[in-house]
């Protein structure tokens, strides 16, 4: 899993120097800042790519996909409350089914972890009776 690690930082570098190259070549030398950012953005994809395989053995894709869904919602909502972004109708009824779809799931997943653990109870409770032995001479 570590090598998907470096492969996907690799390909995401290529990606940003054909995409914006030109222009970062340009400007980093009158503007400093910018390669900070620069810089911002791949430790960020670097600690996203080192964690991720991490997360998806550990936890499922399925709550992979929550927490990243969970984490464009709230940069949403940070983008409304602190820089007073607009978003349109369909971006906002999105995010309203992403909610929705979380709770179902955690729901759902409550209620399901508490019929697993309910037959297992069942099923444990029937092999020790099952595996009792009973003197045959008693029940006649």
């Amino acid at each position: 899993m570590g090598t998907v690690c470096w492969y996907a930082i690799g390909l995401s570098a290529l990606k940003v120097y054909a995409l914006e190259g030109h222009i970062l070549l340009k400007n980093v030398c009158n503007h400093p800042t910018i390669l900070l950012w620069m810089l911002a953005l791949g430790v960020s994809q670097f600690v996203f790519y080192t964690i991720m395989p991490t997360m998806l053995m550990k936890f499922g894709s399925g709550s992979a996909t929550i927490n990243i869904l969970a984490a464009d919602l709230y940069a949403a909502i940070a983008g409304v409350l602190l820089f007073k972004m607009s978003y349109d109708a369909f971006y906002m009824s999105g995010m309203a089914v992403i909610c929705i779809g979380i709770l179902i799931y955690t729901l759902k997943g409550d209620a399901e972890e508490e019929e697993s653990r309910i037959s297992d109870e069942s099923s444990e409770s029937l092999m020790k009776y099952s595996s009792m032995d009973f003197d045959q001479s008693a029940v006649l």
